[in-house]
């Protein structure tokens, strides 16, 4: 059953039209108020409706309702304000990502389609509307552009098994820390919670699927969280950034940068 779906895009369309090939039961706009575990999940919605379930996924987003219902959720830190928006892809800009070190912070820029770039800057509070300003005057963005708050940025990661409770994507910050790249990792952390609850299903002993679910999570996030140490240290002090890149060497930095990025644990 899918609980929550909350805005349209063409994945989501596509996931969703594939759940319903495969007969999932789906509510949309629908908020889970409250979960009871006593060997099975009980759901209940804003809507009224109660289910239970044997195992339940959360799949709800960085400030997840299932982690919170559970006190699970950590509480954020305020250091960094991230900004998000879709823009008109500069001429030229090729099949590439730019991370780009600022005074006031950094920015990532990302090709989505053929038309369209994924501009993100990540600044302290004092700074983001310097870094707006910035992006504004350097892309041409109109005053009104609309932007995305990305918020809490920094957040300790939710443990993704927890009592016949697995969380996948952004609910268990899944999430490559550098661009923002989330869409890889949420579908290969679905993949492994789905192999997870076969695995139940089929009778094998709940703990050990549990514990193998959390070994092959880590596995395929491991080697990657340097790369949001870096990214800390550019925002909270970029000066400190920039000469550790230069004394360092920046090939070689780069080159393991976007080989972490972009290559793919299977």
């Amino acid at each position: 059953m899918i609980c929550r779906i909350p805005h349209s895009s063409l994945l989501d369309d596509l996931l969703r039209k594939r759940a319903h090939e495969l007969c999932v039961q789906v509510r949309e706009e629908t908020t889970v108020t409250a979960l009871n575990y006593n060997g099975n999940w009980k759901i209940v919605t804003a809507t009224g409706e109660t289910f239970l379930a044997r195992t339940l996924i959360g799949a709800d987003g960085r400030n997840s309702t299932i982690a919170r219902l559970r006190n699970l959720l950590p509480r954020p830190a305020r250091e960094r304000v991230a900004l998000q928006a879709h823009i008109p892809l500069p001429l030229n800009f090729g099949k590439r990502i730019v991370l780009q070190f600022l005074r006031e912070g950094y920015s990532g820029q990302v090709p989505v389609n053929e038309n369209e770039l994924n501009l993100c800057l990540v600044g302290r509070p004092p700074t983001i509307a310097r870094l707006r300003q910035w992006a504004r005057r350097h892309f041409e963005i109109p005053v009104d552009q609309p932007w995305r708050t990305i918020t809490p940025l920094t957040r300790a990661p939710v443990p993704c098994a927890h009592e016949n409770l697995l969380f996948i994507g952004d609910a268990a910050r899944v999430v490559e820390p550098f661009t923002g790249e989330g869409i890889y990792y949420a579908l290969r952390s679905g993949e492994l919670a789905a192999g997870t609850v076969a695995k139940i299903v089929r009778g094998k002993d709940r703990q050990l699927a549990l514990r193998e679910f959390a070994r092959d999570c880590a596995e395929m996030y491991r080697g990657r969280l340097w790369i949001n140490r870096l990214a800390r240290a550019a925002v909270l002090s970029p000066r400190l950034a920039s000469f550790f890149i230069q004394a360092a060497g920046v090939e070689p930095i780069f080159r393991s940068l976007t080989t972490k990025i972009a290559t793919p644990r299977l």
